[in-house]
């Protein structure tokens, strides 16, 4: 009902009946879903999908990051025991690679890449629209405490070049991605999940080659370097939209380190 009511209203004072769809898909597909099957309201905090390998997935998702299973709705189960709530007090079946009082390195069960690591922060963060500007300090300590646990110290020169030479002109770039072409090139894919796998704030740092590319897409991936500018800038992430423009670059970018990653295997 608020979500009919948002767009009655919108439509009263003008907005384009396009726009308003948009805009009402994008709060339902983050907050629940509607199975019609089982005549239902799942909401992503207390429901998952499961498929065969294991894998909990997030509600809005239709196919398995890891095994690539299509997911439906009878995929949904009420949340198990969070596996990163159970390896924040040291058990569970996540590999621990480092762990201090601020923050904490996981191996990912569920890799899809050469290596796969999760970084979790101690604090209390349910997902990445609880971030504000002020924790901006704590992502980039994340990135680099995760970064020295992969060994890779250094970028590749024919990685930078892959990199830089997969970018649109930069004024067709769509605001959010044009800090992809800015910052440092990266040895890894680095970024967050939304809606997320797990109840609790975790960055992804995974290694090419990638085994499966589910992960990387547009509508439920932020790159690193995007969620730190949008907190610069503003002071909290955005979701982006299910139509978003921004869906060609980003995958410019995942793919210019999969096809380095297949060229120099012994870099």
């Amino acid at each position: 009902m608020r979500h009919m009511t948002f767009c009655c209203a919108n439509q009263r004072h003008g907005a384009p009946a396009r726009l308003t769809l948009r805009f009402c898909q994008h709060l339902q597909v983050r907050w629940h879903l509607h199975s019609a099957g089982l005549q239902k309201f799942f909401a992503n905090k207390t429901h998952k999908k499961y498929c065969g390998c294991g894998k909990p997935s997030a509600l809005l998702l239709d196919r398995c990051s890891f095994c690539g299973e299509q997911l439906g709705d009878e995929h949904i189960a009420p949340l198990k025991r969070d596996p990163l709530h159970q390896a924040l007090l040291a058990s569970g079946d996540f590999q621990e690679l480092h762990r201090s009082f601020h923050l904490l390195v996981l191996e990912h069960r569920f890799p899809v890449g050469k290596r796969h690591l999760l970084v979790l922060p101690k604090g209390t963060f349910y997902d990445l629209r609880q971030l504000r500007k002020r924790d901006a300090p704590l992502l980039e300590k994340m990135y680099q405490k995760a970064l020295g646990e992969t060994g890779v110290c250094e970028v590749p020169r024919s990685l930078v070049k892959a990199t830089q030479c997969c970018w649109l002109p930069s004024w067709s770039l769509p605001e959010g991605l044009e800090c992809l072409q800015q910052a440092e090139p990266s040895p890894v894919a680095c970024g967050f999940s939304y809606p997320a796998d797990y109840n609790h704030l975790y960055l992804h740092l995974v290694e090419p080659p990638f085994k499966r590319l589910e992960l990387f897409q547009r509508h439920v991936f932020y790159p690193l370097p995007e969620v730190q500018m949008e907190l610069r800038r503003k002071g909290i992430v955005r979701p982006h939209p299910i139509l978003d423009d921004g869906e060609e670059a980003q995958n410019k970018w995942i793919m210019s380190m999969q096809s380095w990653a297949q060229m120099h295997p012994a870099e």
